[in-house]
């Protein structure tokens, strides 16, 4: 198995993603389980794979894998009907913004944290960030290639950080060890 993590008492868990594939795939075993004020923050390199993360976790929570999911940038924000469209799954690029409040309040972040999942792509941009969160940071491994004969970015491992902020977080991790879905990643 090329995918690797490790863990620490809950507090941070890495994983080496070898293919978009395998992104793909850790974003949908993350959502499973989501409910309305989960909030995944995703930082890290350009190209390191937040929005093939994204794709994974919206086809997954929505049941629509054939769902077109693409990065949100120029739109800002993307939403996704889920739970027989009772809550939305918002998909955020915040890359574009300064991070000034009135760059922020059209997006209605407060609502957004509170009854709907959060996908944000670039959260240093946030103000403040919400207390029950997941923070996410890719990297591109460049000491590593998943196909050593490609020379190209996409060929390199991405290393994924995951920190959970609060109980709920944390909770959701365990859950998922017990249920057998955090094996694929270890």
């Amino acid at each position: 198995e090329d995918t690797t993590a490790t863990q620490n008492n809950w507090s941070r868990i890495e994983i080496c993603v070898p293919t978009p594939d395998d992104m793909e795939d850790i974003g949908g075993i993350l959502s499973v389980g989501s409910t309305g004020g989960d909030v995944i923050l995703l930082d890290g390199d350009l190209g390191a794979g937040k929005t093939c993360f994204s794709r994974g976790f919206v086809r997954g929570r929505t049941g629509r894998y054939d769902e077109r999911v693409t990065s949100p940038t120029y739109l800002l924000s993307n939403s996704y009907d889920v739970d027989g469209g009772s809550t939305k799954l918002y998909h955020m690029d915040l890359y574009r913004l300064s991070g000034a409040e009135t760059d922020l309040l059209p997006l209605d972040l407060e609502n957004v944290f509170t009854l709907g999942i959060s996908l944000i792509e670039w959260p240093s941009r946030l103000n403040k960030k919400p207390s029950e969160r997941l923070e996410i940071t890719l990297t591109i491994d460049s000491s590593t290639d998943a196909a050593p004969e490609i020379e190209d970015e996409d060929s390199k491992y991405r290393r994924m950080t995951l920190i959970p902020f609060g109980t709920r977080w944390v909770e959701r991790l365990q859950f998922l060890q017990s249920e057998g879905l955090l094996e694929d990643l270890m």
